[in-house]
């Protein structure tokens, strides 16, 4: 009873608000122009984030009223995470309707990461396969940092197409969830589930043609969030991140922005300035249209999530077979 609770609140919430930030957004002349770099052709409100974003605290609120006890071990990261994703969520309202400059954008991001790899999760061991476990020191703080501030504006930048980002999303945290659940890291099954069902309502008004956008406030918090749920799943023991499982689950808007900041930083421009030669845009070029081509993407995306599962689960097989080679071990020193 409970999961249906914590899925439909946070889905009808999104559902009912999201025509509401629409005509606020409207009323507040937050709209998404048409420019030489933008593939829609109509003026589009945006501030749709608002929307996901009040939704999926709406949500994490009932799971703390229906079930306090999944969250009482995490207590601190799960609040950590609400402020620093707080933080930049009205970073991108801000920049949905005033178009700030990307250096301002890019601190208080860093801002924001740097405070949850303090008090969040953090990548203090990265847990390879095969039984390799690096320790990082002190520069797990400096990666937990990239790897947040990385993902956010991936998702940021791979928002262009309508629905396209709010399908990742949505594909990712289900595969997110898998995963969770495979290390045994409930809190973040249950975190994933309230922002599947919060994009959900929000992807109905989304889709091609998309009569909202999420804007910055949208893509900035969710990567954020998304972002930190990545590294709550695959932690296999606590500060131990098996990596390469949410590198792979992102691995499609992760190398999208990487060839895009070679792309830019090549030709003498700002890493962050906007072009129309992303991924998404090369397949609208080949005559996909805007709905076949985020399709193709989110496709893509769901089979990286099943070889980050599998990844997942080599790695869960290693380390319980570890463990119980250890308890072995030392129920055998312990009869000496």
């Amino acid at each position: 009873m409970n999961i249906i609770l914590y899925f439909f609140i946070p889905f009808f919430a999104s559902l009912l608000l999201t025509p509401l930030v629409r005509r606020i957004a409207g009323q507040w002349q937050v709209y998404a122009h048409v420019n030489g770099r933008s593939i829609h052709n109509h003026l589009t409100p945006k501030w749709g984030g608002g929307a996901i974003y009040l939704s999926f605290l709406l949500g994490s609120f009932i799971l703390y009223l229906l079930s306090v006890d999944i969250l009482d071990y995490h207590t601190r990261a799960i609040v950590v995470l609400f402020f620093s994703s707080a933080a930049v969520f009205v970073l991108g309202a801000f920049d949905d309707k005033m178009d700030l400059g990307c250096n301002l954008k890019l601190a208080v991001e860093l801002i924001a990461a740097v405070a949850f790899s303090i008090w969040g999760w953090r990548i203090e061991v990265i847990v390879l396969p095969g039984f390799e476990a690096i320790p990082l020191g002190w520069f797990s703080y400096p990666l937990t940092i990239l790897w947040l501030v990385g993902v956010t504006n991936a998702i940021n930048l791979i928002d262009g197409l309508d629905g396209l980002a709010s399908g990742i999303i949505i594909v990712g945290s289900l595969l997110n969830m898998a995963i969770a659940a495979l290390f045994g890291n409930v809190v973040v099954v249950w975190l994933s589930l309230g922002l599947v069902a919060a994009v959900a309502g929000f992807l109905k008004y989304n889709l091609a043609p998309a009569s909202i956008f999420m804007g910055d406030s949208g893509s900035l918090s969710l990567g954020f969030i998304f972002a930190s749920l990545c590294l709550g799943a695959s932690t296999v023991h606590p500060g131990q991140i098996a990596i390469i499982v949410p590198i792979v689950l992102m691995a499609l808007p992760l190398a999208d922005t990487i060839w895009a900041i070679v792309r830019r930083v090549r030709k003498g421009i700002h890493p962050f300035h906007a072009d129309k030669l992303h991924i998404h845009h090369r397949l609208v070029n080949l005559g996909f249209s805007q709905g076949g081509a985020a399709l193709i993407m989110v496709c893509i995306s769901f089979v990286m999530g099943l070889i980050a599962f599998i990844f997942a689960n080599n790695i869960h097989a290693e380390v319980t077979l570890l463990d119980l080679l250890q308890k072995e071990l030392a129920q055998k020193m312990s009869t000496f």
